[in-house]
């Protein structure tokens, strides 16, 4: 018995650091895509670190954001402004993790709405102290365009960081939280009512 529950453990922890890997890799090329094709005024940096919080747990989360912002790092040619908010990255990964603890009730609506809103305000919170404190309140980066604009309202530096985040972090977690949502109604409707998709 000891003996399965040991290949058990080794195969999930070998699981957990391939999907960490792969899906910070695929969080730095999304944040490449947009930063560099698209032109997007959002991150997409976090999509796989919502999936791996939610899967995997909370730990492989908190690491696959830390990795995603050194590969990001990497990506954009060591620029040296995504370093500091790998902090908004592990968060997520932590907040999804701790949030999907608990299958059964998280594959629900109300849960679901309720992690894209802590996500958008923890990312928007965290994001805007990084910005402040390291950038003093502009990176150079298209959100920028944002905040100026808050600013000119008469807004304070910080206000103008998190009101702009908040927007933006809206879109950009909550495009990922609803797909995945999505895409778990669609394998259960298959399944059918006797399925077990609680326990992923």
């Amino acid at each position: 018995m000891k003996t399965i529950r040991t290949a058990i453990k080794s195969h999930y922890i070998l699981s957990a650091m391939t999907v960490v890997v792969l899906g910070s890799l695929a969080n730095a090329f999304f944040q490449w895509l947009n930063a560099d094709i698209l032109k997007w005024p959002f991150f997409f940096d976090s999509v796989f670190t919502i999936l791996v919080g939610i899967f995997f747990g909370w730990l492989p989360g908190i690491i696959t954001g830390l990795l995603s912002n050194v590969l990001i790092e990497v990506f954009q040619n060591f620029e040296g402004i995504y370093y500091p908010f790998a902090i908004v990255n592990m968060a997520t990964g932590l907040c999804a993790g701790l949030m999907a603890r608990n299958k059964a009730v998280f594959w629900t609506l109300p849960r679901q709405i309720l992690l894209i809103l802590l996500l958008t305000v923890v990312n928007a919170l965290l994001g805007s102290l990084v910005v402040i404190i390291v950038y003093g309140g502009l990176t150079g980066s298209r959100p920028d365009i944002l905040v100026s604009a808050l600013m000119l309202t008469g807004q304070g530096i910080f206000t103008s960081a998190f009101l702009a985040r908040i927007l933006l972090n809206l879109v950009d977690k909550g495009i990922p939280v609803v797909l995945f949502y999505s895409l778990y109604l669609i394998i259960a409707r298959r399944q059918g009512p006797e399925s077990r998709l609680s326990s992923f």
